[in-house]
């Protein structure tokens, strides 16, 4: 997945890249996060659907990161009813590395990495996933 871009620091601009990329690995993969997904949102990152997920994590993220203000939903409730597991968190986590290495210089994809592991760790807990 290398694309030769290593961005050295975190804008918009390239928060919305990272978004679209991780999505496309998403969807490109063969397990049960791009199962869960597809399920909720289809195979077409195209679709209104999906451009209105892009929009909202790329506004999520930019909260996350930049502490920009835009997002002002409550990601654990809308996984309340879906199927997940530790195992789901883990691959989640594994491929949202791979992207952000193949997109972000070290530093800049550090603080991506602590973040998505902080609100993997936090979903668990708050969805009570024991398995």
């Amino acid at each position: 997945m290398d694309t030769n871009i290593k961005f050295k620091t975190i804008s918009r601009d390239n928060i919305y890249k990272m978004v679209m990329t991780f999505y496309a690995h998403i969807l490109g993969s063969n397990n049960s996060v791009s199962d869960v997904f597809i399920s909720k949102l289809g195979d077409n990152l195209n679709s209104v659907i999906w451009k209105k997920h892009i929009e909202l994590l790329t506004n999520f993220w930019a909260t996350m990161i930049l502490q920009e203000e835009g997002y002002d939903g409550n990601p654990v409730a809308k996984h309340i009813d879906m199927p997940l597991n530790k195992e789901s968190f883990s691959i989640w986590l594994d491929m949202f590395f791979e992207v952000i290495d193949d997109l972000y210089e070290k530093e800049a994809g550090a603080i991506f990495k602590q973040r998505a592991v902080n609100i993997s760790q936090n979903f668990i807990n708050k969805l009570n996933i024991t398995d």
